[in-house]
């Protein structure tokens, strides 16, 4: 068998170099060999996530998944119907997520509730002085 399941990031490299190059090709004959790489490297994508999601809270998975999906907190704003401003505050760990947040965010990220459900510590506000700092 020429592909197998996915198991180190030597691994991973050395397959997405080859769809890279086949997709470079853009012929028919490769359209098999494409999707089952994709298949592949996709499957790794995802354990390498859930291996990732028991290692962060929740803010820092959300400051991820965004980063490797290159959404900006404006676009995940609009796309889950919530302000901007919620999302930094989530962000910046001055608000907890609701669950209405949870569900939202793991139907965008297509992940299990679980994941964005775990406690998480907020910051402590700055307390303002009576001369204003």
């Amino acid at each position: 068998m020429k592909y197998k399941v996915i198991k180190n990031i030597e691994q991973y490299s050395k397959y997405c170099d080859r769809h890279e190059s086949l997709t470079s090709k853009d012929e028919i004959q490769y359209l098999d060999e494409i999707e089952l790489l994709e298949l592949l490297i996709e499957d790794y994508d995802k354990r390498r996530i859930n291996e990732k999601i028991g290692q962060l809270d929740p803010v820092e998975l959300l400051k991820s998944l965004m980063e490797n999906s290159k959404i900006s907190q404006s676009e995940l704003s609009k796309s889950i119907n919530v302000s901007k401003q919620l999302i930094n505050d989530i962000l910046g760990y001055r608000r907890n997520m609701s669950k209405e947040i949870v569900v939202k965010l793991s139907r965008h990220f297509a992940m299990k509730q679980e994941a964005f459900s775990r406690k998480y510590n907020l910051r402590e506000k700055k307390k303002v002085g009576a001369n204003g700092g």
